[in-house]
Order: C-alpha cells, then sequence, then structure tokens
C-alpha cells in the first residue's frame, strides 16, 4: 500500500514538473527577446554638466498630471530618471529615499521643484573624490536607468551571460520553467526534467538559475536551485558565481567597446557559467542536494529559535503568520513538522524552508522574492553543513 502512494505521488509531481516545462520554453524566449531588445546608451557625465528639473515645467506639460523628474545634458537632451536610477542618485550624495519618495509621490508641483533644488545643489555642490569626478550613466530610450562609477563592468552584459547560460544547461539536459524581468534586473531557472525523491512521499527537482543586472540592480549570479513541484515552492541554494560588476576605470575613448575586447570577456565567463552548470546538475551534486533535503527534513528546530533567526528577514505580519502555519495544516500546504513526545507539531528545518518558499512566491516584488527564496536555501544548506 506504501508503495502504491509513493508511486502515485510521484506520478504526479512529475506530471506538474512536465507541465511547466511545457511553459518554459516561451518564458525563455520572452526572457530573450526582453534582453535583446534593451539597447543601452551609455554617457560619461560630469555632476555639474546635468540639470534637475521637474517635468511640470516643461512646454506642454499638463502641471500634476505629469509631475515627473527629468534630467537635462546640456541645452538639448532631457531623459526621464528611473526609479532605479534615482536611489543610485540620492546614495551617491546622501539623501534619504524616504524624503524622496515622499516628495516624489505627492502630487504636487511644489513638492516636486523642492526635490529638484535639493538635487541640483548637492550634485553641484558635493565633494566627490577626483578632481573631475564623471558618473556612468546607462540610458534606454529616453530614460536613465543606472547612475553608476566608472568602475562599472559593462562587459558583464546580460544577453552574452544569458546565451551562455541557455547554451550550457541545455547541454546539460536541464530544461527551462520561468523567467523573471524588470526594467533593471532579469533572471531565468532551468531543471534537469525528473523528479527526485529526497524522503518518502517529498518529490524536487533540481535546476540551476542564472540572474544578472546591466543597471546596478544586482550582480551575476549563477546559482543552484531546488523546486517542489507538488508546493510550487523553491529555494536557491549555493551560488558558485557571484560577481560584482567592478573593472577597471572606463575613460570616454572606452564608451564605444571594442567587439574584440568584449568576446574575450565573454569567453572567460561563458567558460565559467558552463563550469558551474555541469557541476550543479551532476549525479554527485544531485545525490547531495536529496540527502541536504532529507537531513532538513529531519533536523527540528525551536520555534523560538526560528523566529529569531527570521526576525532579521521576515516582516512582522509574517512572522506572526509562521505559528498559524504550524498549528494548522490547512491554512497552506506544507511538509509535515516534526512532533514532541506530547505530540504537539515541531518545525524542522524542511518545513521553515518551505515556509520561506511559500511567503516568497506571494511577494510581488522581484528582489524580496530572490531575497526569501535564498533565505529558504539556506535554512537546507545549513542542515546540510551539519550533515
Amino acid at each position: 500500500m506504501t508503495t502504491k502512494i509513493s508511486v502515485d505521488l510521484y506520478d504526479v509531481a512529475q506530471k506538474k514538473a512536465d507541465n511547466r516545462f511545457i511553459i518554459g520554453n516561451s518564458q525563455k524566449n520572452a526572457i530573450l527577446d526582453r534582453v535583446a531588445s534593451t539597447v543601452i546608451r551609455d554617457k560619461l557625465v560630469a555632476p555639474g554638466a546635468m540639470t534637475f528639473i521637474p517635468s511640470h515645467k516643461l512646454e506642454g506639460a499638463n502641471s500634476t498630471a505629469d509631475s515627473e523628474l527629468r534630467l537635462q545634458y546640456g541645452q538639448k537632451e532631457i531623459v526621464r530618471v528611473h526609479r532605479h536610477a534615482l536611489g543610485q542618485l540620492a546614495g551617491k550624495v546622501e539623501l534619504p529615499m524616504n524624503f524622496v519618495n515622499r516628495l516624489r509621490s505627492s502630487g504636487d508641483d511644489w513638492r516636486m521643484s523642492l526635490l529638484v533644488h535639493n538635487l541640483n545643489e548637492l550634485f553641484h555642490n558635493w565633494a566627490f573624490a577626483g578632481e573631475s569626478p564623471r558618473f556612468l550613466h546607462r540610458i534606454v530610450s529616453d530614460e536613465l536607468r543606472g547612475f553608476l562609477t566608472r568602475r562599472f563592468n559593462r562587459h558583464l552584459a546580460s544577453l552574452p551571460m544569458l546565451r551562455a547560460f541557455i547554451e550550457s544547461y541545455e547541454k546539460a539536459g536541464a530544461k527551462p520553467t520561468e523567467s523573471m524581468g524588470s526594467d533593471v534586473r532579469v533572471s531565468l531557472k532551468a531543471f534537469l526534467p525528473e523528479v527526485f525523491e529526497a524522503y518518502p512521499g517529498q518529490y524536487i527537482c533540481v535546476g540551476v538559475e542564472w540572474s544578472n543586472s546591466d543597471f546596478g540592480a544586482g550582480k551575476l549570479c549563477i546559482a543552484q536551485t531546488i523546486w517542489d513541484p507538488m508546493r510550487d515552492t523553491r529555494a536557491v541554494m549555493d551560488e558558485p558565481i557571484s560577481r560584482v560588476h567592478l573593472g577597471s576605470v572606463i575613460e570616454e575613448s572606452d564608451i564605444e567597446m571594442s567587439d574584440e575586447t568584449m568576446a574575450k570577456e565573454v569567453e572567460v565567463q561563458a567558460a565559467a557559467i558552463h563550469d558551474a552548470v555541469k557541476q550543479y546538475l551532476s549525479e554527485e551534486h544531485i545525490e547531495r542536494m536529496l540527502r541536504a533535503v532529507k537531513v532538513a527534513h529531519e533536523e527540528e528546530i525551536p520555534l523560538s529559535k526560528l523566529k529569531g533567526q527570521w526576525a532579521r528577514i521576515l516582516l512582522k505580519k509574517e512572522l506572526e503568520s509562521v505559528e498559524t502555519f504550524l498549528s494548522s495544516s490547512d491554512v497552506i500546504d506544507l511538509p509535515p513538522p516534526g512532533k514532541n513526545i506530547h505530540g504537539e507539531p515541531i518545525p524542522t528545518r524542511w518545513w521553515a524552508a518551505a515556509v520561506v518558499s511559500h511567503l516568497a512566491d506571494k511577494c510581488d516584488d522581484e528582489s524580496r522574492r530572490a531575497e526569501l527564496q535564498r533565505e529558504a536555501g539556506r535554512m537546507v544548506s545549513e542542515a546540510k553543513a551539519g550533515e
């Protein structure tokens, strides 16, 4: 009877995984198209050569209906300022973002004018390091999306890195399942098509994730990831590649990158991506992941200690819901927790990882979702370390 139930659950898990793989290819194509269509124009600009203006003062503006921030270069070119770039700008002159957001979101022309005044005064008078400091402006169409230092490594560009990742996982037999993309950050996950049983009744898929930002919104990362197709939750494990976009100082003559220089850098990084994907989809690493999940399932951790660890990453409302999750299996579908001598539920590391994965899936913010998935992976990794 037990064997039959296990076989039935396996079939269900495999079918759920297969259904995800069916739509995965369109997800891959969508992120490829998005990255390929993002054409970046770079400028090196001195702080004194740029002027912030409120859009309501532009000719033809409809007052508060068009109350946004604009950045002007010289006498002619005017660009919109993406929220991410605005955060980078504010950070460079230590202008608090809560103050910036309150002025920007108010809808009042005078508040937007106050924000513009602050930015202009700060950037025109701030004592930046260097005799003639300039910053890298990354512009897409008519929008500033990245405001970065001249050390930003543009050779770690998303399109060639993504193509290398796709080539690598396809060679290892994996298939794409989902992609995520915003104006400033993109990612793609791929998993081996087989479903593995970590312990009786618990099925997982093992895969890899690629993520990158051309605008300073994150590092170039390749990470190992696991997926529970029955509950559709994920945890991000080790990151064999995690490269900050930091390179040599960009000069004016470097703005137009040569094809030869780009090709050399891409070749080196593509080789590293290939090695990492091959390693993390190998039989040896799959076995290690399965053992890690089994150990995490068996390792109990007091709820008080767990909530203390989560206090640094979970919101207050999320922390309050954890105890409810533990006491009622009807709230969300979670792996069964352990039990004390009185039959009361006790969290296990695997149960805890599933909770955080569930919270990640409910999160609309891509950056926070990724953070929570890495926290879920940490719960499993710590069990693996004590294996």
